[in-house]
């Protein structure tokens, strides 16, 4: 009997792992951890649905009795993934385009600040607000190192990645306390940091913007100015 793989992980289909169409039919061509309500569950590359498959090595290992590394996985899937339907589509986006949807995914950005000394300082943060690819606001305290550094040299870099694709930028950053600002960008997890609420004067937002992007995405590396 002919065996029919999901034409977006490659895993083999079942009558009981079949994703579902709009109108709740089983869709022939893509699993339920792929394909929903017919709408695919994550917004992947090609090479972020490997990287994150290759996460899976050691069950698919059990279940098929094979003994490979995640690696040897991963080289697998490179070879066999580019003849699944869902990966023979062209992506006509541009990598602007592309990495915006990148940034959209991710929880927690890099942004380093330039110290005293002339040297990078990085630091991970949760992004609050995102415009384009390029273009992130984060939420710090007055008081802290980075706001420090930023008054004294607004220059900055801003890395992010998601499943194995990533974005690094270069720009600048504005440091904002305007009242209608804070109070627009303000979550209600901020009052673990700012017991103030919106009005607490330690609660600043950054607003980096990047002026120069290097990408690596699905493959394909680019410098460009923005």
């Amino acid at each position: 009997m002919k065996q029919d793989f999901c034409q977006s992980c490659g895993m083999p289909l079942t009558d009981t792992n079949k994703g579902t169409n709009a109108d709740g039919s089983s869709n022939e061509e893509y699993c339920t951890y792929c394909y929903k309500e017919g709408k695919f569950s994550q917004d992947f590359t090609m090479s972020q649905m490997i990287e994150f498959c290759a996460q899976f090595t050691e069950q698919m290992n059990k279940e098929t009795g094979w003994n490979l590394t995640p690696e040897q996985a991963k080289e697998q899937m490179h070879r066999f993934f580019p003849h699944l339907k869902r990966w023979k589509r062209k992506d006509e986006r541009t990598l602007a385009e592309k990495a915006a949807a990148l940034l959209s995914q991710c929880s927690e950005v890099t942004i380093a600040s330039i110290d005293a000394h002339g040297f990078p300082r990085p630091v991970p943060m949760s992004k609050i607000h995102t415009e384009g690819c390029n273009e992130v606001w984060l939420a710090t305290g007055a008081d802290s190192v980075k706001v420090a550094d930023f008054k004294q040299n607004g220059k900055a870099g801003l890395c992010y990645s998601y499943y194995g694709d990533s974005v690094s930028l270069r720009g600048t950053v504005e440091i904002v306390t305007d009242d209608t600002v804070r109070k627009e960008m303000w979550q209600e997890w901020f009052i673990h940091h700012f017991p103030g609420g919106i009005a607490d004067p330690n609660y600043v937002l950054l607003h980096f913007t990047g002026s120069e992007a290097t990408f690596w995405i699905n493959g394909e590396f680019a410098h460009e100015e923005l």
